[in-house]
């Protein structure tokens, strides 16, 4: 068995799960906190990576991708919300839907402080296991963030595009885009298309490099 493929393999999913769990519970905590506290009841409001993981989101799909080598990407159960209960029915979903990806975002810019605090790690080092993942979380948090913002549901960018068309869009979109949804998301895998979230994310992460740099020069 190649152990440094294993490692790499579950150092990735790792980072990834990571992620995806703290943009579950940012979406869990901005849903309590404009009125809806159904994640909160039903588990969701937590660090515990149970509740939140989906078979074939946060496990299969990016298993898959790490084991291939290319971009692995994914996502978690959804989080509920009543929308009934949101202080504002158009607003708030807006708010519960983009404070996922800014979770990530900037999740990947503390753990890009982290990486920076701990410096050149030699191997051998009780360190190099927290300066592989910091490395990982930097790129994947970044990369899945911008994911999560296509205008694709179940996606993140899905929600946002919903709620904020105008109704008779709104209807096309849901009626045309939402049932394949899923489909539409493997297409975009197989052609390439996500080597633009890749740049996308790099950018994020050369801006965060020239802001936190000075910090530990």
């Amino acid at each position: 068995m190649d152990f440094s493929f294993a490692t790499r393999v579950l150092n990735q999913m790792l980072a990834l799960i990571i992620a995806l769990i703290v943009s579950e519970v940012a979406q869990a905590y901005m849903a309590k906190k404009q009125g809806d506290d159904t994640a909160e009841r039903e588990g969701r409001l937590t660090l515990n990576p149970i509740p939140h993981l989906d078979p074939v989101g946060t496990i299969l799909f990016p298993l898959i991708g790490s084991m291939l080598g290319g971009f692995i990407f994914g996502w978690a159960k959804p989080i509920p919300v009543n929308t009934r209960n949101l202080v504002d029915p158009k607003w708030s979903p807006v708010k519960i839907a983009a404070s996922g990806p800014i979770a990530m975002l900037l999740l990947s810019t503390l753990a890009l402080g982290g990486q920076l605090a701990i410096g050149n790690v030699a191997e051998g080092s009780p360190l190099i296991a927290f300066s592989r993942l910091f490395e990982n979380m930097v790129f994947l948090s970044a990369f899945l963030a911008l994911f999560h913002l296509l205008p694709i549901y179940p996606l993140a960018g899905g929600v946002l595009l919903s709620t904020l068309l105008p109704y008779d869009m709104r209807q096309k979109y849901e009626s045309i885009v939402i049932p394949y949804g899923f489909f539409i998301i493997i297409g975009l895998m197989l052609v390439g298309a996500f080597r633009i979230l890749a740049v996308g994310a790099q950018f994020w992460i050369g801006i965060s490099y020239m802001l936190l740099n000075p910090l530990f020069a």
